[in-house]
This record gives C-alpha cells, structure tokens and sequence, in this order.
C-alpha cells in the first residue's frame, strides 16, 4: 500500500508541478526543500509565547507547536516545526525606532536597544521591503546575549511587527517537502472528504485540468480543495498561488530559498509553502 501511495503522490506532484518543473527538480538530484507555513493571525497574537525562547529557537529538534485554531480540515498544527529553521522578520520601522515607534509614534520605546540592532543586522539578510530576515538559530543567541525576552509580556508590542514563517520538519526531499505542503503527509486515511467541507467546486484553472489527470479519487478530490479559485477559498478549501507569488515570497527570497508551489486560505491571511533551499 505504501508503494501504491507513494506513486500516487508523485503522480500527483508531477501534475501540480507540470513537465518543465518537474524535469528541473529531477536534474538537480542534490537539491533541498523545505516547507513553510505562515499566518497573519499567529502574528497577530504571537508574542508573549512560550516556544520563542533562545532555547527553543537554537534547539534543531522537531517540535510540535500549541494548535490555537481548533481541528479544521487543513491544519497546519498536525505538524512539527524546526524551530531553529524558522523565518523572523523584523518591520523596518521597529529596527530604525521610525513610523509608528518613532519619537512622535504610538508604539513607544523599543523592547530592544541599538545594541540588538546592530547585532540583529549583523546576522540577518534584509528582504525586498529592508526588513531583516533571521532564523530562528541565529535569533536564539541574540535573544540571550541582549536579555530580550519573547516569552513574557514585555514582548505584546511587537506583535504584527515581528513576522514568522514556520518552517516544517522534512528530510529535505522535494517529495517530503510537497507531501507536508499538500497535507498528504500523515497517509491516505487523512485525506480531507467530501464529508468534511460543505461545498464541492472545481478547482481553478490550470489546476482543474492538470488534476483531471490523477488516477486516485481521493488525492484527487483532496487536491482539488487546495486548488480552488480565490473567491470560492476564502470560506473553505485553499487556492494554489503557483511558483510565482506567495505572501510571504519576499522573507523565502531573503533567506536564499526559492518559491516551488505556494498555497493560501481565506483571503491569504494563511499560506504554506514548498521552496527550495539555498545551497
């Protein structure tokens, strides 16, 4: 069963990826991937949070993180996270204390000094926008040498201003990366039914067609629900944003990694992601 599995997956993937892709990422056997997930809610009520430690954050071992949604039938929450490979954006405004944390701003002082800012920049790349991408290994360090604690309430101001792209544990493989980006990676048992969603559409095009051509019923009808047009995923489902754009595509960029297949739900104010890693 597993075998039967496995090549319906990679049936599957061919698909959503089309021959161009899929020839690319067969040629370049020695490539990495990753899968990512985002949300703008988390960020919204990120801070103060139990896992962002500078232990927590160095720490390379899978972890599974507090599920703040409840069961719905894409759950990010189902998987574990490298914490250490995890994506932290820091707003532009909040590293130079300008906008809403200047002098004549609303946020008030920084929880944070020059100091950390320097240090921050020293181990950060900066985005398309010049905020500061880090990973969550090179954040930890800092968070300790400086005594910037995200864990207590001291840290409720920068939420919405400090962005975090979870990165999800795979070995590395485009495979696993696209298994955990398409919620197909606990089995076919936990494919998501017409059972589970209210609605049953078509997915958007190209995606309709090039789902037509997946022999299982299941993978097909589960792919369709992440495949659907914006319109109809903003109440349910998901819609495939391709390999050109995702929301969170600039903080990917930044951290040398490029953009596979993105995925968003409801009005994109959730994604995940397969990307490629840097060398």
């Amino acid at each position: 069963m597993t075998n039967d599995w496995d090549t319906a997956l990679a049936e599957a993937f061919a698909a959503l990826l089309g021959e161009d892709a899929t020839a690319a990422a067969a040629a370049d056997p020695a490539a990495r991937y990753g899968a990512y997930y985002a949300s703008e809610t988390l960020d919204e009520f990120l801070f103060p949070n139990s896992w962002a430690t500078a232990d927590a954050l160095t720490d390379p071992e899978p972890t599974y993180l507090p599920d703040p949604d409840g069961p719905h039938p894409f759950s990010p929450w189902n998987w574990r996270f490298d914490l250490s490979a995890s994506l932290f954006r820091f707003d532009p405004d909040l590293l130079a204390a300008t906008g809403a944390w200047g002098a004549d701003g609303h946020k008030g002082p920084r929880p944070f000094d020059d100091a950390f800012v320097t240090d921050l920049l020293a181990v950060a790349t900066l985005d398309a926008s010049d905020g500061a991408v880090v990973r969550g290994a090179d954040l930890g360090p800092l968070l300790r040498r400086h005594g910037l604690d995200l864990a207590g309430q001291g840290a409720t101001p920068l939420n919405h201003w400090l962005t975090v792209v979870l990165c999800v544990a795979t070995e590395g493989a485009l495979h696993a990366a696209l298994r955990a980006a398409t919620f197909t990676d606990r089995g076919p048992e936990h494919l998501v039914t017409r059972h589970d969603v209210s609605s049953d559409r078509p997915a958007a095009e190209p995606w309709e067609k090039r789902l037509d051509t997946v022999a299982h019923p299941g993978l097909r009808h589960h792919l369709r629900l992440l495949c659907r047009s914006a319109e109809d995923a903003r109440s349910e489902g998901g819609c495939c944003t391709g390999s050109e754009h995702w929301p969170w595509s600039d903080v990917l960029d930044a951290a040398g990694g490029s953009l596979v297949l993105g995925w968003c739900f409801g009005e994109y104010q959730a994604g995940v992601a397969a990307a490629r890693l840097p060398a």
